[in-house]
């Protein structure tokens, strides 16, 4: 309903937002859409999944904080393919949220700002010129010569 409301007054707030800050901000909403698409359906994938295996009884605090963790060989949970699914989901889950937050905000203009001042000063530290041409910041030029090509042009 926030996200509904806002589109509705998404000219207005746009006008009050400097032009620096507005990118970010629709990175923060993008990633927020993102996250809503992505929460319901595995957060409801999940609860079903649990419920489907069964209520364990509960045995207490005590339990709970002096627990033992299971070690359990890969080829035996790797054997019921329920468990397999949802650990599976879980960890590469976790590597999917990264790229897509890297996605969104490392490819930014002040972000590769500041990749670029990085490597100007680890540049410095081994003696590399960090001086590009025509002031074009990561310039790359490629030297062709004609007589090393086996065919002529």
């Amino acid at each position: 309903m926030a996200i509904h409301a806002f589109y509705k007054r998404r000219r207005n707030h746009m006008q009050l937002i400097s032009s620096a800050s507005r990118g970010r901000y629709l990175r923060l909403m993008a990633i927020s859409f993102v996250e809503i698409l992505e929460t319901i359906p595995f957060g409801t994938y999940y609860i079903v999944s649990n419920a489907k295996m069964g209520v364990i009884p509960w045995k207490g605090w005590a339990a709970m904080h002096y627990s033992e963790v299971e070690q359990v060989a890969g080829f035996i949970w790797r054997d019921d393919p329920v468990v397999s699914l949802n650990l599976e989901l879980f960890r590469w889950s976790l590597v999917a949220c990264a790229f897509i937050f890297f996605a969104l905000f490392g490819f930014a203009g002040e972000a590769r700002e500041h990749y670029f001042h990085l490597y100007k000063s680890l540049a410095r530290r081994i003696g590399k010129s960090t001086s590009t041409s025509h002031g074009a910041p990561l310039a790359c030029v490629v030297w062709v010569t004609v007589s090393a090509c086996p065919y002529s042009l």
